[in-house]
């Protein structure tokens, strides 16, 4: 298999986490933490990360469908979410299960010492790395 590059979100009502990786090393890197205006992260923002990157393929964390109905409209707009990206930057976007992501980057940073409100932003790319790994893992 050829070295890829792998870029990974994860979504966010407030934020979007990018992490960075590649298929030779597995190891992710998390890169930057892109802020919503309004509802929803800007494409506009991701486009030159992607520039500046290259990656082949484009990985986005989606919950495991519950019957909680805000887990459900958050899936809908991951999915949506999905659909655009894939659409403005002609990649492959693959979703993988991101149950307990943010929990674990929480953990990472509590070992830090890192707490409370200063996780804001650091959370959102730890998260995304997590999402790498399990898309490296699987």
């Amino acid at each position: 298999m050829l070295e890829q590059t792998i870029m990974a979100f994860d979504y966010g009502d407030a934020r979007l986490g990018v992490a960075i990786g590649n298929t030779l090393l597995k190891i992710a890197h998390p890169l930057e933490t892109i802020k919503a205006q309004g509802m929803h992260p800007q494409i506009d923002l991701i486009e030159p990360l992607i520039e500046r990157w290259r990656p082949q393929v484009l990985v986005v964390g989606i919950p495991h469908a519950h019957d909680n109905p805000q887990k459900i409209q958050l899936i809908n707009t991951i999915n949506n979410f999905v659909k655009r990206l894939g659409r403005r930057t002609g990649l492959p976007v693959v979703t993988i299960n991101e149950d307990f992501t943010s929990a674990v980057a929480s953990s990472l940073l509590n070992e830090q010492g890192i707490y409370g409100r200063a996780q804001t932003g650091k959370l959102d790319q730890l998260a995304a790395c997590a999402i790498l790994d399990t898309y490296f893992n699987t």
